[in-house]
């Protein structure tokens, strides 16, 4: 990670090596040009992200209270109000930085309700496999420098991590001489992947829907040496292939895998585990969205226990049913929405809504209390996870837009409840 560069031209700011926030991959050779307000990424970025760092000149808007603009502190008053008289609150959204996260957990724990991340599915389903087996995986530097054969097991990551085949298959590794091999197993490369993939080798294993379980029971059974019923996708030189590998690497996006996709990882994981008896290779399970596993980790230090965790009488107890976001709000009185990377509206419910949200965000139904808050990576400073988890990435301020933190709104609010 190298220190972000600033040059001043014009009256304006060039940022370079900045870190990208959004999908999990935690690009960090972003160039951002600043002046005054406005914001526009020009290099080393996605379109995605390239939308979602652009800022207007026009100032932000201010703070909401049943539709009519208030001043921040009594937004900041009317959400404590509403929150001293929950009875089943229901904390969700959950893009923030760490400190953000932090100060929800606080606040949960004295108001009662429920926390979760709404792009927690993923992770849960990675979760799963790796509580009831565990897993051999591995990071992107080590995707990078090692990895001779690349498996993308179901509908191509690169749909939500744009610049994956970028940043895990370059040209050449640290250590790694020759082309990398690319398999799609079960789904093909979008065209934006094949540009980026241009130099190293490219098969598709096409795997009939529904059947990506089954390929891959047939396919730890080959790597183990016995013979799979006839029938089914061939998957013979796969299989070989794997086995001759250095150092395979089974990729895949937890939350594209659909309903069966418990089953999917574990059975990669199978494979994995199988190959690690004569050779080496690992799993890498890509899930991030928004500080998505940042959040997780702010749990577990602090907590014990992942999302999908409520609080009762200062108690926490940890239920992946029960708190997810979509099951907690069925019996919710408040939803305290939190998006602060993007305009990520809050789901439909009947219950109240305090959102801490992004300035652009447009809702199906006005809040009672709408917070603009500003950006980690943009509007202030902060500390995000990257989708392989042992890496943080510190987050800079580039800009002063007068929006507040995540974490300063929600201490404040805090407060006001005292």
């Amino acid at each position: 990670m190298t220190e972000p560069s600033v040059s001043e031209a014009s009256g304006g700011a060039t940022h370079k090596d900045v870190v990208c926030p959004y999908c999990g991959l935690g690009c960090d050779d972003v160039t951002l040009e600043v002046s005054g307000t406005a914001v526009e990424a020009k290099e080393g970025v996605c379109g995605r992200a390239a939308a979602l760092f652009r800022r207007g000149a026009e100032p932000a808007p201010s703070a909401r209270v049943n539709g009519r603009e208030a001043p921040l502190d009594a937004a900041i008053a009317a959400a404590a109000e509403l929150l001293s008289h929950a009875r089943s609150p229901v904390y969700a959204g959950l893009g923030a930085d760490v400190d953000g996260v932090r100060q929800i957990i606080k606040l949960a724990a004295r108001t009662g309700g429920s926390v979760d991340h709404y792009a927690s599915t993923g992770l849960f389903r990675n979760l799963a496999t790796s509580q009831r087996r565990g897993w051999i995986a591995t990071t992107l530097a080590e995707v990078r420098n090692h990895c001779d054969l690349f498996v993308v097991v179901g509908p191509d990551p690169s749909e939500q991590f744009h610049r994956l085949y970028e940043r895990v298959t370059p040209k050449t590794g640290r250590f790694l001489a020759g082309p990398r091999k690319i398999v799609f197993l079960g789904g093909a490369p979008s065209e934006e992947a094949r540009a980026q993939l241009e130099g190293s080798t490219i098969e598709i294993v096409a795997v009939p829907e529904g059947e990506l379980v089954e390929a891959l029971s047939r396919l730890q059974a080959l790597v183990s040496g016995l013979v799979p019923p006839a029938g089914g996708v061939e998957l013979a030189p796969l299989a070989e292939a794997l086995k001759a590998a250095k150092y395979a690497v089974l990729a895949w996006n937890a939350g594209g895998l659909g309903a069966d996709g418990d089953l999917v990882i574990e059975r990669a994981v199978a494979v994995v585990e199988t190959l690690n008896v004569e050779t080496r290779a690992a799993c890498l399970p890509l899930a991030g969205r928004d500080n998505l596993i940042g959040a997780n980790q702010t749990f577990l230090w602090n907590v014990g226990f992942p999302l999908r965790t409520g609080f009762r009488g200062g108690i926490a107890d940890h239920d992946q049913a029960a708190y997810a976001g979509a099951s907690a709000l069925k019996s919710a009185d408040i939803l305290v929405w939190v998006s602060a990377f993007r305009p990520e509206r809050p789901p439909a419910s009947d219950a109240q809504i305090i959102a801490l949200a992004h300035p652009a965000t447009e809702f199906e139904r006005e809040p009672e209390v709408f917070i603009p808050v500003g950006q980690p990576g943009l509007d202030h400073a902060g500390l995000a996870f990257r989708t392989d988890v042992v890496v943080s990435v510190p987050l800079k301020r580039y800009r002063d837009a007068g929006l507040i933190s995540v974490a300063e709104a929600v201490r404040r609010i805090s407060e006001g409840r005292s």
